[in-house]
């Protein structure tokens, strides 16, 4: 009998570490299944991690080429704003010298004008301005005791031999030659100055006023 309960309870202890052993194997494999769970969960994540940081690299890239683009930009607008000022001063200066310049002009016109004038009334010659320049016609009016006499003209500018002569008929006729001459040659300067183009300096005609620049490709 005392046999017996020895072998039951040497059975109970194997049977014991037995389902000890199985309950150990039973948590191994749970906790095999956490790990390989959790392993398989950080993974992912580093996966997600890794997807992210390259998004990160690449807004970043993004963000300094940007940022790089708005620094050409700015410094390509100081640039710009640098000679559209300059062109500003210069079109000022110009226009401040082409008014100086027309001033000047006025004024040599209008003494022109008071000296044809007087060389008109001491000579008593009246000019046709607008047979100048081509050709040199007027008339001449001599003062006499009882009547005038009128000396007309009307020849070629460049008949030469013609001008000689109609100068020698009216010295002879003690009328100052020099000043005639003079009269003829201003009342030629003013006929010139009237017909010759008004075109602008070449300064001015170089000077930019408008600058036509695509603002979305500034240069690097």
């Amino acid at each position: 009998m005392a046999i017996i309960m020895a072998e039951s309870s040497y059975e109970r202890r194997i049977k014991a570490l037995y389902e000890k052993q199985i309950r150990m194997e039973a948590l191994e494999g749970k906790f095999i299944k956490k790990v390989f769970k959790f392993n398989s969960v950080l993974l992912d994540i580093k996966e997600t991690s890794a997807r992210h940081q390259r998004k990160v690299g690449k807004m970043q890239k993004v963000v300094t080429e940007r940022r790089e683009e708005l620094g050409r930009r700015v410094t390509f607008m100081g640039h710009l704003t640098q000679e559209v000022e300059a062109i500003k001063l210069r079109n000022l200066a110009m226009k401040d010298q082409i008014k100086q310049q027309k001033m000047l002009n006025n004024q040599r016109k209008n003494e022109i004008m008071e000296r044809i004038h007087t060389l008109s009334k001491t000579t008593g010659t009246y000019v046709n301005q607008e047979a100048l320049p081509a050709r040199v016609k007027g008339v001449t009016v001599i003062p006499g005791d009882r009547r005038n006499q009128l000396i007309p003209f009307d020849l070629n500018a460049t008949d030469d031999e013609g001008l000689n002569s109609l100068c020698q008929h009216l010295e002879s006729l003690n009328v100052d030659v020099s000043q005639w001459q003079q009269l003829v040659s201003l009342a030629m300067d003013v006929a010139l100055g009237a017909r010759a183009p008004t075109t602008p300096p070449k300064e001015a005609a170089n000077c930019k006023s408008i600058i036509e620049i695509d603002l979305t490709s500034p240069t690097s």
